[in-house]
């Protein structure tokens, strides 16, 4: 359950803390009822929505789309202000309601905003873990897919007559994925391919070499291998962004744990 409320509680201060990029103006963009709504006022009602909202707003369509909403809720708010809806008993709970939200999570945001995690603890955990941040050895290759006999033979007497391998792969592999890029199946380490086709691959040594074919499910591979890749260690510098955010996300949610439980002791907490 806590954890639970964490997350959600992640995912509200991510969507109040959006930037944007263009500056929040008084510029007019409709009247309704007197009433301007402004470039701000329109930044505020789609800020909930996250950045797709703010990328939909980027475009003319888009815009003129979110503007039109902001109107139709302009107008239905005047007409719940004349009807009196803000002073039946369901709006002013829920009113109260969205207070109490608002009111934590202001709260919350002020206690967690002198958050900063130093370089140097960056650099310890990316020390203290490094196995985290292996790459294991891996293969570029290239492929063609064919599903029968007699298209493997058609195969194998162009490339032996010396056709190249990236245009046989185009004109007869089956596999949707590669075939239009000459049979390229970029990197990748062991585990990921089925077990015919990645022992056949990375049994070739030397860029340039090609198996022989290989049988699997999908039917008949021939390999070209590209080149390979020795185990490496991702730098520090490549990762540090992603480690001070992890260590981020971290610190707020121990800091917020305590300060949930210092908060039992300074309020009475019943639980039925």
């Amino acid at each position: 359950m806590v954890r639970k409320f964490f997350v959600a509680l992640a995912l509200i201060l991510a969507l109040t803390s959006l930037s944007y990029a263009a500056e929040e103006n008084a510029k007019v963009l409709a009247r309704v009822g007197g009433q301007d709504i402004t470039e701000e006022d329109v930044f505020e009602f789609i800020k909930p929505f996250g950045q797709q909202a703010v990328m939909l707003y980027g475009s003319e369509e888009g815009r003129k789309m979110i503007i039109e909403d902001v109107i139709t809720m302009r107008l239905y708010s005047l007409l719940g202000k004349d009807e009196k809806v803000d002073e039946t008993p369901e709006f002013i709970a829920d009113l109260e309601n969205a207070k109490r939200a608002m009111l934590a999570q202001y709260s919350m945001r002020k206690i967690i905003s002198g958050i900063e995690i130093p370089e140097d603890d960056a650099k310890k955990f990316y020390d203290d873990n490094a196995k985290l941040f292996m790459q294991p050895e891996r293969i570029h290759a290239r492929h063609i897919l064919v599903s029968d006999d007699e298209n493997l033979k058609v195969v194998q007497e162009e490339l032996k007559a010396g056709k190249s391998f990236d245009v046989v792969a185009e004109e007869h592999s089956i596999d949707p994925g590669s075939a239009s890029n000459g049979g390229d199946l970029g990197e990748f380490p062991k585990g990921v391919m089925v077990k015919e086709f990645e022992e056949a691959a990375f049994a070739l040594q030397n860029p340039g070499d090609v198996s022989e074919p290989v049988k699997s499910q999908f039917g008949w591979h021939i390999i070209k291998l590209e080149e390979r890749i020795p185990e490496s260690t991702v730098s520090f510098e490549q990762v540090k962004a992603n480690i001070i955010e992890e260590l981020r996300n971290r610190k707020t949610q121990e800091v917020l744990q305590e300060k949930s439980k210092e908060l039992e002791e300074k309020y009475t907490v019943e639980r039925f």
